[in-house]
């Protein structure tokens, strides 16, 4: 069973890492939803917020986005606010039925369960890619397939040859 891991971990090092990588994500996503109360909302408004900056060869950039504010409900309170957050997709609609997560230690920290406002984390995207290229490069760099020691002898006898009759030439 070892012996077959460690030649399927060998011949396919990008499958693996990658495998070993979506798995911790997952258990670390699916066990945060612990620190956090959920309650039944709407997205009531989608606020526009654009920026613009020089960009190459003096071309201005304009960037827009549309920020959802939303509204819940807590203990027959009606709580309103906004995802203050710029994300690359905003897929809301107006009266769009939503499901917001409260952290449990700090009220004011809100977020819409959603793929693009909880799942997808830029920061944790970037940590994943370094986690993967870590876990990649370890095993191209120590899990060396083990040779024979005949093989290495017969090796080192004709890198000897090799050598000797570079020399001698």
């Amino acid at each position: 069973m070892g012996s077959k891991l460690r030649k399927f971990v060998l011949n396919n090092p990008i499958t693996f890492s990658l495998f070993l990588v979506y798995c911790g994500f997952i258990y670390l996503k699916v066990t945060n939803l612990g620190n956090y109360y959920f309650y039944e909302g709407k997205v009531i408004s989608l606020n526009a917020v654009s920026s613009s900056y020089s960009g190459m060869r003096g071309q201005s950039v304009r960037i827009a986005r549309k920020i959802p504010e939303i509204e819940y409900y807590k203990n027959n309170d009606t709580i309103r606010c906004d995802q203050g957050e710029l994300r690359l997709v905003t897929n809301f609609e107006l009266n769009e039925r939503i499901t917001v997560l409260e952290d449990k230690e700090d009220e004011y920290k809100v977020k819409i369960y959603s793929l693009f406002y909880y799942w997808i984390d830029y920061n944790e995207l970037i940590l994943c890619l370094f986690f993967f290229l870590f876990i990649y490069g370890y095993i191209r760099t120590f899990m060396k397939i083990k040779k024979n020691p005949e093989t290495n002898i017969q090796d080192f006898f004709l890198i000897n040859f090799v050598f000797d009759k570079m020399l001698f030439v």
